[in-house]
């Protein structure tokens, strides 16, 4: 009599296909962490074990992770496009500030010969 071959373990995207999709599991872990259910309460609610538990959530706490890590290029584009605005702006303000000697410029002229020739330290002059 020949002992039936134990079942194949299934590719690591079908496993415990009997407890549903991804949202049910997730759902699951949720109610664990937030500390609705125990991990043995889950497990048989939901017909699953301990071990497979731990591997839902070992998953979920690695995707939330790679989740939060910061796109380096992305964060360098924007670094760079804040870099290139900041630059325009300066340029834009530097024209303003020639700009407005270059109007001021007649007016610097008056105000030295105010200064200088018909203002003394006894007063205007005759």
């Amino acid at each position: 009599m020949r002992k039936p071959t134990p079942p194949a373990k299934p590719e690591p995207n079908q496993r415990n296909s009997s407890v549903g999709p991804r949202s049910v599991k997730r759902r699951i872990i949720l109610e664990v962490l937030k500390g609705q259910i125990s991990v043995p309460e889950a497990c048989r609610k939901h017909g699953v074990t301990q071990g497979e538990f731990r591997e839902w959530a070992d998953e979920y706490h690695r995707v939330g992770v790679d989740a939060l890590k910061v796109n380096k290029k992305g964060l360098e584009a924007e670094y760079r496009a804040e870099v290139k605005r900041l630059k325009s702006k300066i340029g834009e303000l530097v024209m303003e500030n020639e700009i407005r000697k270059e109007a001021m410029r007649p007016f610097s002229s008056v105000e030295r010969t105010l200064n200088g020739s018909l203002l003394d330290d006894d007063g205007p002059k005759p």
